[in-house]
């Protein structure tokens, strides 16, 4: 179905799906060391989700939660004077960035992402990370809010035109009408119009079961039009995917993610992550798989899982945010096909 994307006031979600695209489409195809304040950090150049741009990963979570008031919140990553890296750890208190809304719901007010889950990413094809809040159920389930950040690790104010764009659940419901129960950043895993993220879900239902789907970006903001369905087994070969948090960076070896399944605690890595497209709306993903860690907060509510290299040693790592507002970092290595890999827990901080 073809779908345009355009400014805000012309596409508030209650507008109609189908829309005329204006544009030629093309082919779909053990705790951590305390941090320490920053002086300039040795790591230079685009670093996924370093929203402030200098050069070290930051923390974006959602509030509306027991520890949290509503809207969007940002930490930027600590480092340390030795290395001048990050260090996992952030500073703190953290800034509410989303005190006027997500452009759309029309309250102008925080309380707009209550319920979103926010994944940052270069959604509108420039050199800063954007936002972008997707809405699993409530009134807008499926329907997502692309906001243009600031480059300083704010929003630019999203009710002003040009800075928000509307991504419809039409957009990116399966073929039985189901919303993803959840996106990531996919970033160019395809090797198409990589300056433009794609996305990747986990969809489905009871009745025909849930699956990862790719959604391939036609190269403009909020550009999802068509959709692969994976056949891709989950980490343990199974295909409960309802069951599994998907969570992704990008480094320099490419598109990297983690998958967890809450109720067992099994944490898995892919890397290399790279789409095969069968051209016929199915595909899978080739990757390397490593078993990071069994037993990771089994049965532990976590509201945000963020992933990024937080201490610049090439491997991702992870931050985890429970309710409460409260923060972990989990520093990774020792990748391992034979076994699970080190992972070092920072001290717990609170956002606020």
């Amino acid at each position: 179905m073809a779908v345009l994307s355009v400014p805000r006031r012309l596409l508030a979600w209650s507008a109609p799906a189908a829309l005329a695209l204006a544009a030629t489409v093309p082919a779909a195809p053990a705790l951590a060391a305390p941090a320490d304040r920053h002086p300039t950090p040795a790591v230079v150049g685009p670093v996924d989700r370093d929203l402030d741009g200098d050069g070290v990963p930051d923390l974006v979570t959602v509030g509306g939660t027991a520890g949290l008031g509503s809207g969007v919140w940002s930490a930027t990553g600590l480092t340390s004077r030795r290395t001048g890296v990050g260090t996992g750890r952030v500073h703190t208190p953290a800034d509410n960035i989303g005190l006027l809304g997500n452009g759309v719901g029309g309250t102008n007010a925080p309380a707009e992402f209550d319920g979103a889950q926010v994944v940052t990413g270069r959604f509108f094809g420039g050199d800063r990370q954007d936002f972008l809040a997707y809405y699993p159920g409530g009134p807008a389930a499926g329907n997502a809010s692309i906001i243009r950040g600031a480059g300083d690790g704010t929003m630019l104010d999203p009710n002003l035109s040009g800075n928000q764009m509307s991504v419809f659940s039409d957009q990116l419901v399966d073929d039985n009408g189901n919303p993803p129960l959840q996106v990531a950043n996919a970033y160019g895993a395809d090797g198409v119009n990589p300056e433009y993220p794609d996305l990747i879900s986990v969809t489905g239902d009871a009745t025909n079961g849930h699956r990862l789907v790719y959604h391939p970006n036609l190269g403009m903001p909020g550009g999802y039009l068509f959709r692969v369905a994976l056949a891709d087994a989950t980490p343990t070969g199974g295909t409960d995917w309802q069951n599994w948090t998907v969570a992704s960076t990008e480094t320099a070896t490419g598109v990297a993610m983690y998958l967890r399944n809450a109720a067992t605690g099994d944490l898995f890595l892919w890397t290399g992550v790279t789409l095969v497209d069968n051209g016929d709306g199915t595909g899978s993903l080739t990757h390397t798989q490593y078993h990071v860690a069994s037993n990771w907060n089994t049965a532990t509510t976590i509201t945000t899982i963020s992933v990024a290299d937080l201490d610049a040693d090439g491997v991702p790592d992870l931050w985890a945010v429970r309710p409460d507002g409260t923060v972990r970092a989990y520093l990774v290595s020792g990748l391992s096909a034979g076994g699970p890999a080190t992972v070092r827990a920072t001290r717990v901080q609170h956002l606020l």
